[in-house]
């Protein structure tokens, strides 16, 4: 979903879904490097069972969604009809506005939600705690960066 948003072509559907197909190339590699580090890294490493477990889930993870975003760009890519259901239903602006709102709704709650963990996990773990505000900072630059950057091209 985050991938439609991102890639919408400047209008032109066709050239939307060919970047769309680029990205899923692009986490499609991302996933196989998972899975070679998995196989060829991980098993002589000191890492805990938890870590080990997290390149095997993520390597699959990734690998399944971008296999099914390519799947399904390059059958939109190859069927006019399909196509044309999937722009009507991705440029309708009910459902665009829904998919602002939500995304504005979960990125509030998910800074209020680090911040508050932050009184938590601080006596418990520093390095949560660092972990947690560089999401803080993170947030912040590319909000401060994508504003600054939107306002300059819309």
């Amino acid at each position: 979903m985050l991938v439609k948003q991102l890639l919408t072509g400047g209008g032109d559907y066709k050239k939307s879904l060919k970047q769309r197909r680029w990205a899923a190339i692009g986490m499609l590699c991302i996933g196989l490097v998972g899975f070679v580090c998995y196989f060829l890294l991980v098993p002589d490493s000191h890492l805990s069972e938890h870590a080990q477990g997290f390149y095997l889930g993520a390597a699959s993870g990734i690998t399944a969604g971008s296999l099914i975003l390519f799947i399904r760009t390059q059958y939109l890519l190859t069927h006019p009809q399909a196509q044309r259901k999937a722009k009507i239903k991705e440029t309708d602006e009910r459902a665009m506005h829904i998919m602002r709102t939500a995304a504005q709704m979960a990125g509030g709650l998910t800074i209020f939600g680090v911040t508050l963990s932050l009184f938590i996990v601080l006596p418990l773990s520093m390095e949560a705690y660092y972990a947690l505000v560089g999401v803080i900072f993170f947030y912040t630059a590319v909000f401060f960066l994508s504003s600054l950057w939107l306002s300059r091209k819309l």
